[in-house]
């Protein structure tokens, strides 16, 4: 695979085109959205302060959220009856990023105080915490093969180990700040994205800028690679999504519809569909094509976090309005994806 470093004012090649007519072509002829196949679960409420962090337990039975400042504390749902399990105090304020490791043994989170925390999953006790950052921590990733954890922040971008964890080196001396960080499926490939709309790739095996360029007029909050290793989907505080051919650097789409910055951004695990959140609530985007499929308001403020569970059967969302909603996606939803359309 090549990765190249982008420059401004390209045109789009004739494929992207070819999407983005498309879409516009559904657009036109005023297909409905797709209603069925979602339905709301929970509201889940408790915590005292606005969510800011999200994950699923490996098996899907459970949701996690952490909470802000003043309300540093994980809290474990139960997804089949919305009740809460368990709490449990980790940062010494707000819980920023929290990540379950592919193989399902280890939770790791951090956040405003800077501390990483790595458990031994489920083992309340079984906490290792590290002090090598110095800033904010706003996103960390595992890599597929869970061995090694990055972690992106004010001050930087972090390498650990993750059994036993352990500090291995900083990318970049000086510290590049990282708003959001997404591992490519190869393992040794992380993208990374700043407060100027800029996004990074960065070799973890030589610990060097494979490549960069400009994806947006501001703060990149969201990073997906598709598990295919085709597209890299961005995502701005500029208002919009941005889809990208990882072999050329050619910009595919862009797609649009939020009204004011998003927060972030979750791609489905069969990668169908996209979740994007702010402040005028979620979006569901048909991640081929970019049709938005839902736009759900059941919050009463920003959205700051969304995730969807290990089998793609919930989406989880925490905002500002101190509660976690929860829906139940079935099976028919995503097939309906797949079938083509007559008029």
């Amino acid at each position: 695979m090549t990765l190249v470093v982008l420059g401004q004012g390209w045109t789009l090649p004739s494929h992207a085109q070819l999407i983005r007519q498309q879409r516009e072509a559904l657009s036109e002829q005023k297909i409905p959205v797709v209603n069925l196949g979602i339905r709301f679960k929970h509201r889940l409420t408790g915590h005292t302060t606005p969510i800011r962090s999200l994950a699923f337990s490996p098996n899907g039975r459970t949701v996690i959220s952490g909470g802000s400042s003043n309300e540093p504390f994980l809290k474990f749902w139960s997804i089949q009856d919305g009740h809460e399990i368990n709490t449990l105090r980790t940062q010494s304020s707000a819980i920023l990023t929290l990540e379950v490791s592919p193989n399902g043994q280890t939770l790791v989170s951090s956040g405003e105080d800077s501390d990483i925390h790595f458990w031994v999953w489920p083992e309340r006790d079984s906490k290792v915490t590290s002090f090598e950052h110095y800033s904010h921590v706003l996103d960390l990733v595992v890599t597929p093969d869970s061995q090694l954890v990055v972690t992106g922040a004010l001050d930087g971008i972090r390498v650990w180990t993750l059994e036993p964890p352990r500090f291995l080196y900083q990318l970049e001396d000086f510290g590049i700040p990282a708003h959001a960080l997404a591992i490519h499926p190869n393992g040794f490939l992380v993208a990374s994205g700043d407060n100027q709309g800029i996004v990074r790739f960065w070799n973890l095996r030589d610990k060097t800028v494979v490549s960069e360029f400009n994806a947006h007029s501001q703060t990149i909050s969201g990073l997906v690679i598709t598990s295919d290793q085709k597209r890299l989907i961005t995502a701005s505080r500029d208002r919009t999504i941005k889809v990208w051919d990882l072999a050329t650097g050619d910009l595919l789409d862009t797609w649009t519809g939020h009204r004011g910055p998003i927060q972030a951004m979750a791609l489905s695990p069969n990668g169908q569909v996209l979740a994007s959140a702010g402040h005028d609530g979620i979006r569901l985007w048909n991640a081929q094509t970019g049709r938005l499929l839902r736009h759900f308001q059941e919050h009463s403020d920003r959205v700051n976090v969304i995730a969807f569970s290990p089998d793609g059967q919930y989406l989880a969302s925490g905002g500002f309005d101190r509660v976690v909603n929860l829906w139940e996606i079935s099976p028919a939803f995503y097939e309906s994806l797949k079938l083509r359309r007559t008029f």
